[in-house]
């Protein structure tokens, strides 16, 4: 009988989520859930005829510690027989470019790094290690945050992008088994224990509700994640077979069928708002603040022609059945 990772993965074959014979980009830290990914996948690629290679980015403010991850990823990646790939950013500067949070920054220059590694490898996927409790940590932050059911739902399985998670489903108890059921050992990120980071925040903030008030507490938490995962995933999937088809992307506008998204459930309005107006939104940023997409929902709701501009220049116009979205000068 397959461990939860293993299993984790094989069903990612069988349902299509990694599908036999795909390049797979592997983004691996060092970490205990990364390499789990790592050495699950491997055990588990050959029957699928996967390409496996390995990609590290490394984001230039650990030192030492960042060296020591890089000489550890890149053992496993030739113990086992895999093209290993490198990045190099600064994630600072990227961050105070973009104006984004240390984390946010981060995240924007990691995908940046692994998709040119991806193209480079010819691998048509990127897998990511995040599992049950990354899934949990986003929920809260995004409940936190006030955020929409795009940050309600957590992490993605899998994204337009080439992204895919395996591994959502299996918890961190499982992903330490399997590691020490193998010998073997991982990474830890000093990083981790930093406060100012929102992520570790809420994960002390988790562990000490489980002391406190058992762990039935954290389960319940879990549920409610899964719940809002469930209602993203029904949402995504309407808007997959109502909107999308309805919907034009082009490089200056988007061309949204207005009478349809004015008859459509909110959730609904809300994400194809996000879909029509993401590509004209800066690097790294919202299209909109939350208290702008609830504005032009109410204007598109009424019926009547408007013409609204986000604060992030983005015009939402529309005039009879049309509603056009575009970047302010474009």
């Amino acid at each position: 009988m397959d461990d939860p990772v293993r299993g984790a993965l094989r069903e990612a074959a069988d349902t299509g989520l990694m599908p036999p014979g795909a390049g797979i980009l592997m983004a691996v830290s060092g970490g205990a859930d990364s390499l789990a990914l790592l050495h699950g996948a491997a055990e588990v690629a050959a029957p699928y005829g996967w390409s496996l290679s390995v990609a590290h980015v490394e984001h230039g403010w650990r030192g030492r510690d960042a060296e020591r991850d890089v000489a550890f990823v890149r053992e496993h990646a030739r113990r086992l027989r895999l093209p290993f790939a490198l990045r190099r950013v600064d994630a600072r500067s990227e961050a105070r470019r973009l104006r984004l949070s240390p984390e946010a920054g981060a995240r924007h220059a990691r995908y940046g790094a692994l998709t040119e590694i991806a193209r480079e490898a010819g691998a048509t996927l990127i897998a990511t290690a995040h599992q049950r409790e990354d899934a949990l940590e986003s929920y809260l932050i995004a409940r936190e945050r006030r955020a929409g059911l795009g940050g309600l739902g957590g992490p993605r399985r899998s994204r337009d992008d080439g992204v895919v998670r395996p591994l959502l489903d299996v918890g961190r108890r499982d992903i330490l088994a399997f590691l020490a059921a193998r010998g073997l050992p991982h990474r830890r990120d000093a990083s981790n224990g930093d406060l100012r980071l929102l992520r570790n925040g809420i994960r002390r903030r988790l562990a000490e509700a489980v002391r406190r008030d058992g762990p039935a507490a954290l389960e319940a938490l879990h549920a409610e994640a899964a719940a809002w995962r469930r209602r993203r995933e029904t949402v995504d999937r309407e808007l997959a077979e109502r909107i999308l088809p309805a919907l034009r992307l082009g490089p200056n506008e988007t061309l949204a069928d207005a009478a349809l998204l004015q008859a459509s459930a909110p959730d609904l309005q809300r994400r194809a708002l996000e879909l029509a107006s993401v590509p004209f939104a800066r690097s790294g940023r919202a299209p909109f603040t939350g208290r702008e997409r609830e504005e032009i929902l109410r204007r598109l709701r009424s019926g009547g022609d408007f013409r609204f501009e986000a604060g992030r220049r983005i015009r939402f116009e529309r005039r009879g059945d049309a509603l056009r979205v575009r970047r302010v000068g474009a």
